[in-house]
C-alpha cells in the first residue's frame, strides 16, 4: 500500500550501530535540533489527512540507506529528508534536489516558500547535486536543509514547531491541497527560476573570476581539502571571493586533470574536482568512517580526514595531500 510521503529526520543510527548526531556547535547537534521539526511536520500531516512514514516515529533508527529503501518499499509518492548545514555554513534554506528533476525542484521550491512566507530566514537558493537520498529515490525528493547550525541556532531552536507547521504546508502546497486556510506559498509548476545549479558534467555550473557567492566558497572548500593551493603555495583562502588566488587553483586543478587551463570553473572542473573527493570519502569509508559519498566536503568529511589523518600520524590539517593520500591507498 502507498504512502503520500516519507519524511527523514537527519542522521541517525550508522550502519555500524552507532549513532550519528550530524554536524555539531557547541552543545549543539544537528539530530537534536532536527527531531522536534521532524516530528511537528509529521504530527501536522497527518493531522491533515496525510500519510506518512517517518523514523521519528522509531527514535531515529535507520540512516539515509534505510530511509530511501523504505521509502521506495512503501512507494511513496513524495520524499524529504529534515538536515540543518554545518557551522560554517551561513545564514538560510538550502534544499537539494537531483539534477534537472523538474518535480524535485517543485517539491523543494514549495517547501522552500513555506518556510519563508512563516519563518523570519533567508534562502541560499535550489542546489542541484546528485546526492544518495535525491539519486536513490523512485520519487520526487529533497533533502531540506533547514540553515546554519550557527548562524540560525535561534530560529532552530525556539521554532521547531512553527518551522515543522511550515514544512507539513509546503507539502500540502505541493498536492495541491486546501488545509487550514491558507492559500498555497507556491506555484503549481515546474518552471523554476535561477536555481542554484553545482552537478558534476551534467550540469551548467560556471564560476569564474570576478564572482562572489556562496557557490564560490563551496568551490574553495573542496578546493582546499583537495591540497590545491594559491600561487603562492599558501592554503587557498575560503572567503566566497573568485579572486586571482582561487583561478590559480582553479587553473592547477585544470593542469592535473588535462582540460583546457583558462581558470573558468564549468562542469568539466566540477566534475573533475567532485571525483577526486568521492575517491577520498570512498577512501574513507574502506577504512571504516561512515560518510555520505557526494564529492563534496562538508563538516563530517572534514572532522574524518582530520580524524584519520591524526591517527596515521599526519598533520591533522583537514587537506588530502600527497601524504595522505598515500595513507589512504590512494
Amino acid at each position: 500500500m502507498s504512502i503520500d510521503a516519507f519524511s527523514a529526520w537527519g542522521h541517525g543510527i550508522q550502519t555500524d550501530g552507532t549513532p550519528d548526531c550530524g554536524c555539531t556547535d557547541g552543545n549543539y547537534t544537528e539530530a537534536g535540533l532536527m527531531g522536534p521539526i521532524v516530528r511537528a511536520c509529521v504530527d501536522q500531516l497527518r493531522a491533515w489527512g496525510i500519510s506518512v512514514e517517518s523514523d521519528v516515529d522509531t527514535g531515529n533508527d535507520r540512516n539515509m540507506t534505510y530511509t530511501v529503501r523504505d521509502a521506495n518499499n512503501a512507494d511513496a509518492r513524495i520524499y524529504f529528508s529534515v538536515h540543518c548545514d554545518w557551522n560554517q555554513a551561513p545564514s538560510g534554506t538550502y534544499p537539494i534536489v537531483y539534477p534537472g528533476s523538474a518535480e524535485g525542484i517543485r517539491l523543494a521550491q514549495c517547501l522552500d516558500n513555506a518556510v519563508r512566507a512563516r519563518i523570519n530566514i533567508g534562502t541560499r537558493g535550489i542546489l542541484q547535486r546528485a546526492d544518495y537520498e535525491v539519486s536513490n529515490t523512485d520519487m520526487p525528493a529533497v533533502i531540506f536543509e533547514t540553515g546554519s547550525i550557527r548562524q540560525d541556532i535561534g530560529i532552530l531552536r525556539d521554532q521547531a514547531a512553527a518551522y515543522g507547521f511550515a514544512l507539513a504546508c509546503g507539502v500540502m502546497d505541493y498536492f495541491g491541497l486546501p488545509y487550514d486556510g491558507s492559500s498555497p506559498t507556491a506555484p503549481s509548476n515546474p518552471n523554476i527560476d535561477n536555481p542554484v545549479n553545482t552537478t558534476d558534467s551534467e550540469g551548467d555550473i560556471l564560476l569564474e573570476f570576478g564572482d562572489e557567492n556562496i557557490v564560490v566558497g563551496q568551490m574553495q572548500r573542496d578546493l582546499h581539502a583537495m591540497a590545491y593551493e594559491d600561487q603562492n603555495g599558501n592554503e587557498l583562502v575560503i572567503d566566497d571571493d573568485f579572486g586571482p588566488a582561487t583561478e590559480y587553483a582553479v587553473r592547477r586543478l585544470q593542469s592535473f586533470h588535462g582540460l583546457v587551463v583558462d581558470g573558468i570553473y564549468g562542469p568539466l572542473s566540477d566534475a573533475a574536482l567532485m571525483g577526486e573527493i568521492r575517491q577520498v570519502q570512498e577512501a574513507l569509508v574502506a577504512k571504516g568512517y561512515d560518510l555520505h559519498v557526494d564529492g563534496a566536503v562538508g563538516q563530517q568529511t572534514d572532522l574524518a580526514i582530520r580524524d584519520f589523518q591524526a591517527k596515521n600520524g599526519l598533520e591533522a590539517d583537514g587537506i588530502c595531500g600527497d601524504l595522505t593520500r598515500a595513507a589512504l591507498g590512494i
